[in-house]
């Protein structure tokens, strides 16, 4: 749940037994057994923290690409342990604050300049204006996609994410995952509810 507060975003969830998870409770032959692997609301889950790094380590080592969208930090602790993550992500996806608050700058431009030294590509997720890919020095920008009305934007950056790995691991074209990302995270702000807005399947055609 969102609760606006001017331009300021307050987002209610029911954390549940998401902290009490750990690295005993994963099933580490079941995970081997993928190509890839997405580590999202990093965060929040406290109980697993200290358990990421090798078991990323594990998971490239067995051949697997790896992403991660850490969500937002609860408390504004922008530490615990990410650094030591990092070295293992191929892809971050954090939306435009995240990235900075991980970089620890108020400014996007130097925040990409640290964080694409640590990670081979940073995907950063700019609202109404699209998506950007960044590799290096080089910088790719995706507009978002035009809607008539936005419903529930709960959800949206998820979203993208799944739009942008979906291809991303079919090893499309980097304006071509950016498309994707883009169409997904669109449509899911277009009903109430995450689930209802992929309840059925779609296929989009990116030109």
């Amino acid at each position: 749940m969102i609760l606006p507060r001017e331009e300021w975003r307050n987002i209610l969830t029911y954390a549940g037994t998401i902290s009490a998870l750990n690295g005993e409770h994963l099933d580490r032959a079941y995970l081997r057994s993928s190509r890839h692997f997405h580590l999202s609301s990093y965060y929040l889950q406290s109980g697993l923290q200290s358990h990421v790094p090798e078991l990323l380590r594990e998971l490239k080592s067995a051949g697997l690409s790896v992403s991660v969208d850490t969500n937002d930090s609860p408390d504004d602790d922008w530490d615990k342990g990410l650094m030591n993550v990092l070295p293992y992500v191929d892809v971050l996806l954090p939306n435009q604050r995240e990235a900075m608050k991980i970089a620890g700058s108020d400014n996007l431009g130097s925040a990409l300049n640290r964080l694409t030294e640590l990670v081979p590509l940073v995907v950063v997720k700019l609202g109404a204006n699209g998506a950007m890919a960044c590799q290096g020095k080089e910088r790719l920008h995706s507009p978002a996609v035009k809607l008539d009305r936005v419903i529930d934007s709960v959800g949206a950056g998820d979203s993208f994410d799944a739009g942008f790995l979906s291809e991303y691991v079919r090893g499309a074209s980097l304006d071509a995952c950016l498309r994707k990302g883009n169409l997904a995270g669109a449509l899911s702000t277009t009903r109430p509810g995450v689930q209802r807005r992929f309840a059925t399947r779609c296929t989009a055609i990116l030109s």
